[in-house]
This record gives C-alpha cells, sequence and structure tokens, in this order.
C-alpha cells in the first residue's frame, strides 16, 4: 500500500464514521432526551458545527431541519472529490 492510497483509505474511513454519527444524532432526535446523554453530547460536539453552518445559510422550514440531510450530501460529495483528487475516478 502507497502512503496515497493509505491517506484515502485513512480519510474515506473518518468520513464513513462522520455519515454514522450524523445519521445517528438525526435518529437520537427522535428519542425524548437522547441528545441529553452523554452519548449525545458527544455526538452533537462531532455534527453540530457543520449542522450550525448550514442552519445559517438554509434555515428551518416549519420546525424541519433540513441539515443532517444536506451534510450527508456535502460529505458524500467530499468523498467523490477525494476519490477523483487520489485516483482520478469519479
Amino acid at each position: 500500500m502507497t502512503f496515497l492510497s493509505g491517506l484515502y483509505e485513512l480519510l474515506s474511513y473518518v468520513l464513513q464514521a462522520y455519515n454514522i454519527a450524523i445519521v445517528i444524532y438525526a435518529i437520537m432526535s427522535w428519542v425524548p432526551r437522547a441528545r441529553f446523554s452523554r452519548f449525545g453530547q458527544i455526538i452533537a460536539r462531532i455534527v453540530e458545527p457543520l449542522f450550525s453552518v448550514i442552519d445559517r445559510i438554509i434555515p428551518s422550514f416549519g420546525g424541519i431541519s433540513f441539515s443532517p440531510l444536506i451534510a450527508l450530501g456535502l460529505v458524500y460529495l467530499l468523498q467523490r472529490l477525494l476519490s477523483l483528487i487520489f485516483f482520478g475516478v469519479f
């Protein structure tokens, strides 16, 4: 394994973990007081910075935040961009 492919693998795993954190955070919003648990606070510290930026650009509509959906799309695009940069394949 070369250095660049190892770096790509590492970044890919980090982005996959971030995707999982976003999904967990979204599911936790359906469970009362789940976000106030220790685990919920850790997940919130991971995903809230991106959500707050998205919420400033695209506000909630009728109390429904589209931040998790948009964040998943952005992470997907970042994964594709990394694939393009490292391997020339989109």
